[in-house]
């Protein structure tokens, strides 16, 4: 890596990735949060800030995760789609401004649909991707309406959900993702957590 290359990713690394103190991994009591992350830095070459940012309660961060991860299906489970659950993310963490879960869920969405260009352009607007399906669209209409004004979602848009063939624990599931989601953004965005450099790159 040349000079430049050098300084070019020292300005992409923030200084501070919370406004509390986060504890270096090898400081962590609690087992299984340093097995996370142990996990994550060989899967994944990286450490996530937000997740950093959390571990200054480390039980707390091992009961979210117990909650959160399995709800966007890293466990594997069925249910909704790896890019439906994805475009979920994404729409409401833009709604949020949120710009560690905006960029981190924008670079998912384009891994699981082989396509970088389209996790970022659902990151902008969902209404312009036409390579949505109409049931992702309905699910992050949905999505949307949950994390903005739950009081406006009628018995119409559940129809809707199910003459595309969600039933009723996928509608569910959806809704979960949206709530969600939206507690994970209002946590990053009270704490400043700015995202990795990795995701905000265009993959070579």
């Amino acid at each position: 890596m040349t000079a430049i290359a050098d300084a070019s990713q020292a300005a992409l690394t923030p200084d501070r990735i919370s406004r509390l103190r986060v504890p270096e991994v090898d400081e962590l009591a609690n087992p299984a949060v340093r097995g996370f992350f142990t996990h994550q830095q060989r899967e994944e070459g990286l450490t996530s800030n937000w997740f950093r940012a959390l571990s200054l309660n480390e039980g707390d961060l091992e009961r979210l995760n117990g909650y959160l991860l399995p709800l966007l299906g890293t466990d594997g489970r069925g249910g909704l789609s790896a890019r439906e659950r994805e475009v979920i993310a994404t729409v409401v963490s833009g709604e949020n401004r949120c710009a560690y879960c905006h960029t981190n869920h924008a670079n998912k969405l384009g891994q699981v649909a082989g396509d970088w260009s389209f996790g970022q352009r659902v990151a902008i607007d969902h209404h312009q991707v036409a390579e949505l399906t109409e049931r992702e669209r309905a699910l992050a209409d949905l999505a949307i309406a949950v994390n903005n004004n739950p009081q406006s979602i009628r018995d119409a848009d559940v129809h809707r959900l199910r003459d595309l063939g969600l039933d009723d624990h996928l509608i569910l599931e959806g809704i979960s993702i949206a709530a969600f989601i939206g507690a994970t953004n209002r946590i990053g965005i009270a704490l400043s957590v700015p995202p990795n450099p990795e995701y905000t790159g265009v993959p070579s």
